[in-house]
């Protein structure tokens, strides 16, 4: 297998761009309404724990695999089914994420074209990309993070006569449950899907510390979500709650006299780069997880089966776009065991059977004193 390291830039990049994915063209509102910012806030102050424990199992052993980590930790048996049950919730959110962009290009911009067509065309698009190793996936990222956070802060700055401070009153009106609520939505969806994520550290110059890079990576991730999400509640208020894709939506304001219209026309464009590339993250770690947990070298071989695989349960997953977007209120509860119970738990095991194989203690005793010759 030809290895090429990524490094931490690239990491932290690509890393950002998986974060911001699916999030950014379904960011809005929540169940907390004007104080969705604050589930923003709270859910990434929940994700810095989870990234330790990410960080954590990828150094239990050398080699950071994760897959293979968890598979020494708990023993053939019992870690290759955790890791066939994290690879099929892995299928699973690969299929709804690809079903949502979809969803999305149909909607906004082909309503005519069928919905296989689309992800037939992203999914060839992604096994080309991959089947040319994970390093030309990160030197992309680090092209396109740049791209995504200039646009966002020209259409902060454009939309701004649009923006209501009001919007964001009645502080605290919604209360602490809807707020808890809205935050577990905000950790599940986005946050604590990192652990799709950690298994790509594998590849990550061994020079560098994984926790400082997947903190940043989440961090830049979390500035531009925080960003788009503030700005969609300033200019659409209580009624982002009503679209289904509220940065799309907001971003339409958003024009310079009768020159300039129609710019979510190129917001597009970057909202569906970074869903493409979300989703080459995803079948990566799927392909990673399959040669790890069943002894393979290499996970190219499987990039094209799983792409197709993942393709056809994306058809399936959800009959119509209703259902897609009921899935959401759901999805927390149903994903909540795999992204935090599972890894802490693997991490709780691995610490404690690497405390209890420390080596034979080499006991160098002082040399004693001898006792004085007779005279």
């Amino acid at each position: 297998m030809n290895r090429t390291e990524i490094s931490a830039k690239q990491m932290e990049m690509t890393v950002a761009m998986f974060l911001v994915g699916s999030s950014l063209i379904s960011s809005g509102s929540s169940e907390a309404q004007q104080d969705t910012w604050i589930c923003v806030l709270l859910a990434f102050a929940l994700s810095v724990p989870l990234v330790w424990v990410h960080a954590r199992i990828l150094e239990l052993y050398p080699g950071r695999s994760y897959f293979g980590n968890m598979i020494q930790v708990l023993g053939k048996p019992a870690g290759r089914t955790v890791s066939v049950v994290l690879l099929l919730f892995t299928f699973q959110l690969s299929a709804f994420v690809l079903r949502t962009f979809a969803e999305f290009i149909h909607i906004v911009n082909m309503p005519e074209t069928p919905l296989v067509a689309i992800s037939a065309c992203v999914t060839a698009v992604a096994v080309y990309v991959l089947e040319n190793r994970l390093h030309v996936l990160a030197r992309i990222c680090k092209f396109t993070l740049p791209l995504l956070i200039a646009t966002l802060g020209v259409t902060i700055a454009l939309s701004a006569p649009s923006m209501e401070l009001d919007h964001l009153k009645p502080f605290l009106h919604s209360g602490w449950s809807h707020i808890a609520y809205g935050t577990l939505t905000y950790f599940s969806m986005t946050y604590g899907e990192l652990i799709v994520c950690a298994p790509m550290f594998c590849e990550l110059d061994r020079k560098e510390k994984v926790f400082p890079v997947f903190l940043r990576g989440a961090l830049w991730g979390f500035l531009i979500l925080f960003g788009a999400d503030l700005r969609n509640l300033l200019i659409l208020g209580y009624s982002s709650g009503v679209f289904l894709f509220p940065s799309f939506e907001a971003v339409s304001v958003v024009a310079l006299g009768d020159f300039f219209t129609r710019i979510e026309v190129l917001i597009g464009i970057n909202l569906l780069m970074a869903g493409f590339l979300k989703n080459c993250v995803m079948l990566t770690t799927v392909c990673i997880g399959i040669a790890k947990t069943f002894g393979y070298r290499d996970y190219e071989p499987f990039v094209a089966p799983c792409a197709l695989l993942i393709m056809a349960l994306s058809e399936i997953v959800q009959d119509n776009t209703e259902q897609l977007f009921q899935w959401i209120r759901y999805f927390s509860y149903f994903s909540i065991p795999f992204q935090v119970l599972l890894p802490v738990l693997v991490l709780i095991v691995g610490t404690v059977r690497k405390r209890r194989r420390r080596p034979p203690g080499k006991e160098a005793e002082a040399p004693r004193p001898q006792a004085p010759a007779a005279e």
